[in-house]
């Protein structure tokens, strides 16, 4: 009989976490659309915009830079006045902003509201990993944070070729008619799904000073430093890949837009796949040497294809196969190091948070403008930024377990 109760609370207790990375996932998913769903566009856009596909990388540029700074505006007021209250403000500007950016008349329109559309995404970006720390640590933690990114996979795995049709079908435009929805959809689950997981108690109290003590308790631990630092370099290199793959696939190589489209979600498909898999290795590895040996994989990865990038090798399928490869890698270690960074900072959590999303951003938006910037007609651009990126995580993680011996805090912890 106390068997079968045991059984019966497991299985509630997986539903429910379940029930709760989907609500978080599906609250999460306006930055991913916002990112991932008009890239198949970008000739489109150009073509009715009268300008080029070059010029509207600049709107990917600028969400970045919102999506860099935005999360410091989020992160403290989340840990000041609970995590919904935020929430519901950054969607609603989310909203306002996809209304504008369908309404631009022109490319300074498009990148000015791009901005704002970010600065509303923010919310979505840093507060649901505070909402995890506040419930779970650990495993578990890891394990909510792999359902998550289960969720959140829906939008570069589907996105692009959503995007894609309804721009052929209709127009660019009304791609981000849809963002506004589904922004409009999240406000509805936060407001019947998700309750406030910072109680009164547990919230920071003061004004600029206790924000500004929050970021200097953050920024003198070199391990937080240096876990973050691995996360957003390795996530740089997808933004490197996602500013450089239109041109590299639709106009180097030719390939249709549904074909991108095809091939972009398949290989999120591989990143969404992988993070199921990190509760399991961190309980048997450690959360240092797994996070240690996938910044290794991914160095040794996208160092090979820069070599390949110099010989006849190199090939749309070549980079396809280090692109699926280092996929596989990084959708381990994003919410292992996730879970890692927040630790030991449960009463920062929604500042930890926001500073990691800015150093992951702002690491993305440099990524992308040097992608643009050193653009020569060939693929070697985009995949040497990747590697930069790539070999700059596997120092991060050099830096945070320095002179840290045995197992770490987290592996200890259970």
């Amino acid at each position: 009989m106390a068997r079968r109760h045991e059984m019966e609370t497991a299985v509630a207790g997986r539903r429910s976490l379940g029930r709760q990375a989907l609500v978080l996932g599906l609250v999460s998913l306006s930055s991913p659309l916002a990112l991932n769903m008009y890239v198949p566009a970008f000739p489109r856009m150009a073509a009715d915009l009268g300008t080029d596909p070059a010029s509207i990388q600049l709107s990917l540029t600028s969400l970045l830079a919102a999506l860099a700074l935005g999360q410091n505006i989020y992160g403290p007021l989340s840990d000041r006045f609970g995590r919904k209250g935020p929430l519901y403000l950054g969607l609603g500007l989310f909203i306002l902003a996809s209304i504008g950016v369908a309404f631009a008349p022109t490319l300074e329109a498009l990148v000015a509201w791009r901005f704002v559309q970010g600065l509303g995404a923010c919310a979505a970006m840093a507060i649901p990993r505070a909402v995890v720390r506040d419930l779970y640590t650990g495993a578990q933690a890891a394990r909510i944070m792999a359902l998550v990114m289960l969720v959140i996979s829906i939008a570069p795995l589907l996105a692009p070729m959503l995007g894609s049709a309804l721009a052929a079908a209709f127009s660019w435009r009304i791609i981000f008619w849809f963002m506004a929805a589904t922004a409009g959809l999240a406000i509805l689950l936060l407001a019947t799904l998700l309750p406030e997981t910072l109680p009164q108690e547990r919230r920071s109290v003061g004004g600029v000073a206790r924000i500004l003590g929050g970021y200097a308790i953050l920024l003198r631990d070199r391990h937080f430093v240096g876990v973050a630092l691995m996360m957003s370099l390795s996530q740089a290199a997808f933004f490197a890949y996602l500013g450089g793959s239109p041109f590299v696939f639709m106009t180097l190589y030719g390939w249709d837009g549904w074909e991108f489209s095809l091939m972009y979600g398949v290989t999120a498909a591989f990143w969404a796949g992988s993070a199921q898999l990190a509760p399991m290795v961190m309980d048997r590895i450690g959360a240092r040497r797994a996070l240690t040996r996938c910044t290794a994989v991914t160095a040794a990865v996208m160092t090979f294809l820069l070599a390949l990038a110099f010989s006849p090798l190199i090939g749309p399928w070549t980079i396809v196969g280090a692109i699926v490869l280092q996929y596989l890698a990084t959708g381990m270690m994003i919410p292992m190091a996730t879970v890692e960074a927040l630790h030991r900072h449960g009463a920062q959590a929604g500042t930890a948070s926001a500073l990691m999303g800015t150093a992951a951003f702002a690491g993305g938006g440099l990524a992308s403008a040097l992608v643009s910037a050193f653009a020569d007609g060939s693929e070697r651009p985009m995949i040497a930024v990747m590697a930069g990126c790539c070999l700059a995580a596997l120092a991060s993680a050099a830096l945070a377990y320095a002179g840290r011996s045995g197992d770490d805090d987290l592996d200890q912890a259970w």
